[in-house]
């Protein structure tokens, strides 16, 4: 570490005098040491008291002012700092490389450092006169001076046999807790849980704002301070300045996750998906998964300390873990074996839709998701996401290809299959009988849109059987020659148009039945009504176009108390005909259903 200035000469005076060899894991340097770090305390702020008990009520455990005098009594958790009116030590000037935004009470811990009003309660014997609880009547801003970091919740897990050991006297109305001896158990890990905490303390401001590889996250504090600090800072000095080596660095860290692995409540891709969360969200979880979220904060920032050493040539690096068996680097917040999308996957919560619905025109626009309530499915865009596909003159293989192509990561050793990064995705079609999707056409459309799937997967080097290429692409189409036609009747049909049509270019009701009829025989659009006209016998050609068109959405709109009434009608009677948009939307979800909590893998041809 090399920063100018006053800090500079405390680091330099503070170095122990001993090679690397030299460096003693065992006994912790002063804590008063610790907090002249630049940025000490600046990312978790100083706990007090009351703060302390707060944190480890939210990690299951109750603990009252006169339970942490207890603790304190017995050496079992013994506050970092205390800070006095008295001077206890010579006074510290803040270094320039420091952040200076701070709270309430790291303004006044800097304060007290400055004029040596600061002690370090673990060198200490039991200080009798300490106060825990608050004096009667109660005086408002009233602070005992007493500081607990937040690395030292790591220890709360460990605490509830212990306090359920306690005996109680009653006096002056209340009750009065008494610890016995710890056993030896108990006190070794106790000094291994201070050394712990007062080793993150000295190191969260360089790895904390960090943990998470995506970003950086800063307390109180600018990127720009931070910059500075991070350039200044020498690892190997810091490793001699707190005598702790990156071998006792490692060890600890994997012990802090074999303990976390221990206590974790929730297994395998819950796990890993809370590991994925960021710090803030923390605030909602509860007893044993927040203090395993603590055991690997706090693990994480002393192995980001030991592989800052193995950079500068002072440790070897940590090993590579094949994932055939459990490790406890296995346990690491940074451990992502596999993205976002593949632990959402195995949980049954991918958000990428299992089935793509792709509808041709604005008539099915406007029905499809009310067909989909009708049916009484939940939204879930989830399960299955409809598109326009916008005519049936758009090339719809581009858009196939980028909805079912399968993403992979990498093959399994056996050679069997291929790991994907998120469900499979169906692209169905439902469309009228024409242009890519006529008689003749449509399984030359089918089989390009499978080219373009193989050639996706041969860029990511990968390639699949026939069999499960055939899983990812359905096309169907109405059994008439249009949507309207195959779902509503000539009549239905003509009411509707009346309904929405001024003029309906002066035509009966039974010409305009007539005109659909004949343009339903001939196996064309229903627009050819108002395009083109109905058979005039007279001219021997169709009478010609109306003076307006008629508009599909608003047909649509009419129509679809008639489409409801067959829906519901088909849901009652077992042999009444499900509507066929119906019956696609009623497959789609099916499909989604039986992909929906599915773990995949891509059989490999």
């Amino acid at each position: 570490m090399r920063p100018t200035g006053s800090y500079n000469v405390a680091m330099e005076s503070a170095w122990p005098s001993t090679d690397d060899e030299g460096l003693n894991d065992h006994e912790p340097i002063s804590s008063l040491l610790a907090i002249t770090l630049p940025w000490a305390f600046t990312q978790h702020h100083p706990l007090g008291t009351a703060d302390f008990i707060r944190a480890a009520k939210e990690r299951g455990v109750e603990l009252t002012e006169r339970m942490l005098r207890q603790l304190y009594r017995q050496r079992v958790l013994i506050p970092m700092v205390a800070v006095t009116n008295r001077r206890h030590a010579e006074p510290y000037t803040t270094p320039n490389v420091e952040s200076q935004s701070m709270g309430t009470r790291l303004f006044e811990l800097r304060e007290a450092r400055e004029a040596g009003k600061v002690r370090d309660l673990y060198a200490e014997p039991f200080q009798p006169r300490l106060q825990f609880t608050p004096p009667r009547p109660y005086n408002h801003g009233w602070w005992n001076g007493l500081i607990y970091s937040h690395h030292q919740l790591t220890i709360i897990p460990r605490l509830p046999r212990y306090l359920g050991r306690a005996r109680y006297t009653y006096r002056d109305h209340e009750l009065h807790p008494r610890l016995p001896e710890p056993d030896m158990f108990l006190q070794h890990r106790a000094r291994w849980y201070y050394r712990i905490a007062l080793m993150a303390t000295a190191l969260e401001a360089r790895y904390l704002p960090v943990l998470d590889p995506e970003w950086v996250q800063l307390v109180n504090a600018e990127k720009a301070e931070y910059d500075i600090y991070r350039r200044a800072f020498d690892v190997v000095a810091m490793s001699r300045y707190l005598r702790y080596s990156p071998a006792q660095a490692r060890k600890d860290a994997e012990e802090l996750l074999l303990f976390a692995h221990h206590i974790e409540p929730t297994e395998h891709s819950w796990s890993q998906l809370i590991r994925r969360a960021p710090r803030d969200s923390w605030k909602h979880l509860k007893d044993a998964s927040l203090s395993a979220m603590d055991l690997r904060e706090t693990a994480e920032i002393l192995l980001r300390f030991y592989e800052d050493l193995s950079e500068h040539g002072a440790a070897e690096p940590l090993p590579t873990l094949s994932g055939r068996g459990w490790h406890p680097l296995l346990e690491r917040l940074s451990h992502r074996p596999e993205t976002l999308d593949q632990d959402l996957m195995h949980l049954g919560l991918s958000p990428h839709p299992r089935v793509v619905l792709a509808l041709e025109g604005e008539s099915e626009e406007l029905h499809a998701p009310r067909v989909w309530r009708k049916l009484g499915f939940p939204a879930a865009p989830e399960l299955v996401r409809t598109i326009k596909l916008g005519g049936v003159n758009h090339d719809p293989v581009k858009v196939a290809a980028l909805a079912a192509t399968p993403l992979v990561t990498r093959q399994d050793p056996s050679g069997e299959f291929w790991w994907v990064t998120k469900p499979p995705t169906r692209f169905m079609v439902a469309a009228d009988p024409e242009g890519p999707y006529g008689p003749d056409k449509i399984d030359e459309t089918r089989e390009l849109i499978l080219a373009e799937i193989r050639s996706g997967l041969a860029a990511q080097g990968a390639k699949t059987t026939e069999e499960e290429l055939g899983e990812l692409v359905e096309l169907r189409t109405w059994d008439a020659s249009c949507y309207e036609y195959a779902h509503f009747t000539d009549e239905e049909l003509a009411d509707g148009i009346a309904a929405i049509h001024t003029t309906c270019n002066g035509w009966t009701r039974d010409q305009l039945v007539e005109a659909l009829g004949y343009w339903r025989d001939k196996d064309k659009d229903i627009k050819r009504v108002w395009e083109s006209g109905r058979w005039d016998d007279g001219l021997n050609r169709p009478s010609g176009a109306w003076a307006y068109k008629v508009s599909k959405t608003k047909l649509a709109e009419v129509l679809w108390p008639a489409l409801e009434a067959k829906i519901e009608a088909a849901m009652t009677n077992p042999d009444a005909p499900l509507p066929p948009i119906a019956r696609a939307i009623d497959d789609a979800f099916s499909t989604a259903q039986r992909w929906r909590y599915k773990s995949f893998v891509l059989r490999a041809a």
